[in-house]
């Protein structure tokens, strides 16, 4: 007879643990929320700098508490609760949570909090330059979805109905609807912060309340005469009523100027709304299911929404740092809009090609195309129309040349790097070229020109993909053999080759992250702390390189990803504005 995975008493197989565990995320969401609005009231007060040092205040743990010190220090001390409270979150589910997806909410809150904490040193010190601002203020929501969706997961009720959907037959329209809000809702935040860091894009923050009021109508209309669980249709309910109290809130904002208490109030239920949205999408797509048709779900996979999301980010950096006004940042939602449309019409295009060799492996077994869940040729129709309309509105609304290097991209990703896999390892560093061009697209979409500087941000994704990829290789060796893909780690002596070019591209990485400081797109700060995570994550390189182990490997998957995001945003910081 197995074991259960946490066969102690207090496991989850304990009710008393289960709702130990529940009410403890409960309270950890409720000081997650207490902190945001903290946030809101240093932004609203503009106390963003009352403070010049940090993690100290004035060199003190405990400084007087007058004026604006009251709200950035007192913020500062909520943050560091709510930072303990999590990583107590993240240790009790490692130790009684059998559901991997559930633990790995909250890995990704621990994580998600400490960027957190270090952009939030990095908007005192830097004296709140907008990109780190705004990437503070979207992180912290962020943060807060986070903890209340293992809330909701380890409720009695989540529990209660295991891992199977209800089936219950819905509109085709509900699940796409609920995906729209939960996104139109991220986008409103996104705008909210942009204008509170900045001042520009009040009308289109304007026109998104009115398409997130009609969303939130239509997911309550589509949820009439359908047989589902009570509790969800009350989760519609609230989330309207909440749409129409922000909605409220903000015109009491706009009508009141400065007024404290409505921006803060603001913020505060901006949040609710997105958690409550968020949670509604994924028990929409948990506790339902269409019957008959193809799913939207289906088609969101064929875009690959994690590797996508990557591009949505480098892309950004790449504009924000070729930005020559502050005015033409109300352009960066198009250009990275269409650079994902790229992206993910490449990625559904990858699956239609490889969807034999997906049909063998245990991870990409479960894809739209081996399921059945979509015919191959729709998804070659979506994948060539999603990515031909994104390079067309990068070729009218930015320039053709962004256009070129988007096209370049998705054709060497598939036709070099998607083929190559078959043949040769060397579809790892052709693999890493369409990887790295992102942030060249964004570029070239804001200053219509290619310099060094572009380059420079190219050789910086390039470098790091390697290592990534090999960490990868590692992880599923056993997958890319099923499905006769000619990695590295599966060539004779593949074993010791991976280990060297892991190293040598760790240490690679070291000089060419500090490339941007010595050609002046990056200032000494950056230099600093480039160095700092560079040599951090060539000791991981070296260690897995050392070991030779899946855990290893694993770890310097996850550094990888951890990596790649601080450094481009201390880049980022360190351009300061336009």
């Amino acid at each position: 007879m197995s074991a259960s995975p946490h066969p102690s008493a207090g496991g989850p197989s304990c009710p008393a643990s289960r709702r130990g565990l529940h009410r403890y995320a409960v309270f950890t969401a409720a000081c997650t929320w207490l902190l945001l609005i903290a946030g809101g009231l240093v932004t609203s007060t503009d106390s963003g700098l009352a403070v010049p040092d940090w993690p100290l205040s004035y060199g003190l743990w405990f400084p007087p508490m007058v004026g604006g010190i009251l709200y950035e220090h007192g913020h500062r001390m909520i943050a560091a609760a709510v930072g303990l409270l999590i990583l107590g979150l993240a240790v009790w589910l490692a130790n009684a949570e059998p559901r991997r997806w559930v633990r790995n909410l909250g890995y990704a809150a621990l994580a998600s909090v400490v960027i957190q904490a270090l952009l939030g040193g990095l908007t005192v010190l830097w004296l709140l330059p907008p990109p780190v601002s705004i990437s503070h203020a979207l992180l912290g929501q962020g943060v807060f979805c986070l903890v209340v969706c293992v809330a909701w997961a380890t409720s009695a009720g989540r529990m209660s109905q295991g891992e199977l959907p209800l089936t219950v037959p819905v509109s085709g329209l509900l699940r796409p609807g609920a995906a729209a809000l939960a996104a139109s809702v991220a986008a409103q935040l996104l705008l909210g912060a942009i204008i509170r860091h900045t001042g520009l894009g009040f009308a289109l923050h304007a026109a998104g309340a009115a398409v997130v009021a009609a969303l939130a109508a239509g997911v309550v209309h589509a949820l009439r005469g359908v047989s589902i669980p009570p509790s969800l249709r009350r989760h519609a309910w609230r989330l309207a009523a909440l749409v129409a109290l922000q909605l409220g809130l903000g015109i009491a904002a706009w009508l009141g100027g400065r007024h404290v208490g409505f921006r803060t109030a603001h913020v505060a239920v901006g949040a609710l709304v997105l958690a409550q949205a968020v949670v509604l999408a994924a028990r929409v797509f948990r506790e339902t299911a269409v019957l008959g048709g193809r799913s939207l779900g289906a088609f969101v996979e064929l875009t690959k929404p994690r590797l996508t999301s990557l591009v949505l980010v480098t892309t950004g950096i790449g504009y924000w740092l070729g930005l020559r006004s502050l005015e033409a940042l109300l352009e960066l939602p198009v250009v990275v809009g269409a650079t994902a449309l790229v992206a993910g019409g490449a990625n559904a295009l990858n699956q239609w090609a490889e969807r034999e060799h997906d049909a063998r492996m245990r991870r990409t077994a479960s894809r739209p195309l081996p399921t059945g869940r979509l015919t191959p040729a729709a998804a070659h129709r979506f994948g060539w129309a999603l990515m031909v309309s994104g390079v067309a509105v990068l070729a009218v609304r930015a320039n053709p040349l962004a256009a070129a290097v988007a096209a370049a991209s998705a054709a060497s990703y598939l036709l070099v790097y998607t083929p190559l896999k078959r043949v040769s390892p060397l579809c790892t560093l052709a693999g890493a070229v369409p990887g790295a061009l992102p942030p060249v697209i964004g570029w070239a979409a804001a200053r219509g020109e290619l310099g060094l500087e572009a380059w420079a941000l190219f050789l910086v994704m390039f470098v790091w993909q390697l290592p990534h990829f090999l960490g990868i290789a590692v992880l599923y060796r056993e997958d890319y053999a099923r499905a006769g893909f000619r990695m590295l780690p599966l060539m004779d002596g593949g074993a010791a080759a991976t280990a060297r070019q892991t190293a040598l591209y760790g240490l690679l990485l070291v000089p060419v992250s500090l490339f941007p400081a010595v050609i002046g797109l990056g200032d000494t700060r950056y230099a600093l702390s480039a160095l700092a995570l560079s040599v951090a994550f060539l000791a991981v390189a070296v260690a897995a390189s050392l070991a030779r182990t899946i855990e290893s490997a694993r770890l310097l998957f996850r550094s990888s990803i951890l990596y790649l995001p601080l450094l481009f945003c201390v880049l980022a910081a360190a351009k300061g504005g336009p």
